[in-house]
């Protein structure tokens, strides 16, 4: 599998090079957050993401706990 990766970006780059969309210099690295800002990043999307299965687990359900016909 991984060589048929490396096969798949050698022929993107060879494209690309014969199109002219080449970068020649240093890549720009993307600004990133804060890292003390990352842990509740990770947090707050792990809470929507257990809020979210609990809404959807709990919609067949009234108040009361029965099962809806």
């Amino acid at each position: 599998m991984l060589k048929h990766y490396y096969r798949l970006v050698y022929w993107k780059r060879r494209i690309g090079r014969a199109l002219g969309s080449c970068r020649r210099g240093p890549r720009r690295r993307r600004p990133r957050l804060a890292p003390h800002l990352q842990p509740f990043l990770v947090f707050g999307a792990l809470v929507a993401i257990a809020v979210a299965a609990s809404a959807l687990a709990g919609a067949g359900y009234d108040d009361f706990g029965w099962a809806r016909p």
